[in-house]
């Protein structure tokens, strides 16, 4: 149990002992007795934690942080970068002439898999176009 719970719990259970030692009888010495020891164990208790949980909180002093310097480019890494870019450029390249140097083939000069041209598509009229036509004339 965390140590703010366990003190705000030994209150109450001082507060409710207070008030039945209060209400007690005069004459019953031997129960007044028994509940005063349970107060000052209560008491005890919370002093106990109270210590402890000061030691916790102490904090040791900051340090200073040390500031680093700025980390520069050395020229090692400086010509790796470059082999690096020259390899991706130089693939990037050989990726492109590939599919730059495939001629684009129109309609009419595809070629099916059994190896003879195929007819350029003809678009058909659409049905009603005819209507169309002369009434946006």
């Amino acid at each position: 149990m965390k140590a703010k719970k366990a003190l705000k719990r030994l209150r109450n259970v001082e507060a409710l002992l207070s008030i039945v030692i209060d209400q007690c009888a005069v004459n019953e010495r031997s129960v007044r007795a028994l509940l005063d020891s349970a107060k000052l164990s209560v008491i005890r208790a919370k002093a106990r934690i109270n210590s402890l949980s000061a030691a916790r909180t102490e904090r040791k002093p900051q340090m200073m942080v040390k500031q680093t310097k700025h980390r520069r480019l050395t020229s090692e890494g400086r010509k790796r970068l470059s082999l690096a870019a020259k390899k991706r450029w130089a693939a990037a390249k050989r990726n492109s002439a590939r599919t730059a140097g495939a001629p684009v083939k129109s309609d009419g000069e595809r070629v099916t898999r059994t190896g003879s041209p195929t007819l350029p598509r003809t678009t058909s009229p659409e049905p009603n176009q005819e209507r169309h036509e002369s009434i946006a004339n």
